[in-house]
Formats: structure tokens, sequence, C-alpha cells
């Protein structure tokens, strides 16, 4: 038998599988469906939207279900939110990829994920930086352990950000894309797979 423990600090993106999972940048309408949501969540909780079937808890994995398509606080929110991406000229299809993404070096690398408020594991807050649409808050460090009794654990993790804060480290936006393209880092436990790496380096202080 696995057990799978996964870690986020910071930001929250855990689970088993890729990080893209949410909100993946190929997900067409995605940014409408955020737009959407978060207008009548309005920073109150999701059972308080006007659902047909309210919470129940002796059913909290169902419920609540059926979203009230016909309360004007629903329609209202569906139609703030088309008309805020057609103003800022967001076609109301367009792929995640195309809109949600982190500046490096003058360039742009996809950020999947969604904000907090809709509850995803991968919370990706998107804001501005001069003056343009810019990811500024969201999951950060993300690690997947695996234990078993086959073996030493077995780990992946990804630094969203990146390592190094230097723009001319070839380090600066490394893992960013590796997060981007929802891919991990295996990362190394025992003696030999740490020996085994091509970028150690040991250094003996006297």
């Amino acid at each position: 038998m696995a057990v799978v423990a996964a870690v986020a600090v910071m930001g929250t993106t855990a689970a088993s599988g890729s990080p893209a999972a949410e909100g993946g940048p190929d997900s067409r309408g995605s940014w409408l469906s955020a737009n959407y949501w978060t207008r009548p969540l309005g920073g109150q909780g999701v059972e308080k939207l006007p659902w047909r079937v309210p919470f129940d808890p002796n059913d909290p994995v169902h419920t609540p279900n059926s979203l009230d398509s016909g309360s004007s606080a629903v329609r209202d929110a569906f139609g703030r939110a088309v008309l805020a991406l057609r103003n800022t000229g967001i076609p109301l299809n367009a792929p995640l990829s195309d809109i949600q993404k982190v500046t490096r070096n003058d360039e742009q690398i996809p950020i999947h994920g969604s904000p907090g408020e809709l509850g995803v594991l991968n919370v990706i807050t998107p804001g501005q930086v001069d003056g343009k649409l810019d990811i500024v808050f969201g999951s950060s460090f993300i690690q997947q352990v695996r234990f078993t009794a086959d073996g030493p654990p077995q780990a992946l993790s990804v630094l969203t950000y990146s390592q190094s804060a230097n723009p001319n480290s070839p380090h600066y936006v490394d893992q960013t894309k590796v997060f981007s393209a929802g891919q991990w880092v295996t990362e190394r436990f025992t003696e030999e797979q740490i020996a085994a790496s091509p970028a150690l380096e040991i250094k003996v202080l006297d």
C-alpha cells in the first residue's frame, strides 16, 4: 500500500498528478468561468450561493449542487463577467495560456491555476504589474511524496517562482517553465541518488 503526501508552502497546490490539473493552460473558457464564479461569491462561502439543493452535512461530497440559473444574482454575475472580458478584448473561449501569464526577462510564461475563492488547490492570483496583467501570488513550493514498503520515499517537487532572484541566473526562470508545463523535479533522497546528480558539488571545509 502506498501513501501519498503532498505539501505546498505559501500557496496551495498538491495532489497526485500534475499541478496543472486545475485551470489547465489549454482550458478554454476557464477565464470566463473564474470571472463569473468570483462575482456571486463576493467573499462569502460557496454554501451561500443560490443552490437548488443546499448543503447537507450528511452528504458533504455531493451538496450543495444545481445552481439556480433563474436567480437574478446568478444571471447578473454571468452578464458582468461576459462584459468584463469583452471590454478588455478577451475572447470568451480564449485558452487560459493566452491570458494568465507571468513575465520573466520580458518573456511571458503561461501559468495554470485559478483564484482561491473557487476552492481549488492550485491557487493563482492575477494582478497588475506595470499596468499589465501578471501573476502576483499563488502556488509556490509544491512537493508530492510517495511512501511505500518497497524502498525509500519517492518525491517530486517544483519551486514555481524558480530558485534565483537574479535575472542573469540560469535558475531565474527554469522551474517556472517546469511548473508551466505541468512537470516536476525528481528529488534525490538516498546517498546513491545524491551522488549520481550531475550538478553535485562537494566542498570540504577545514
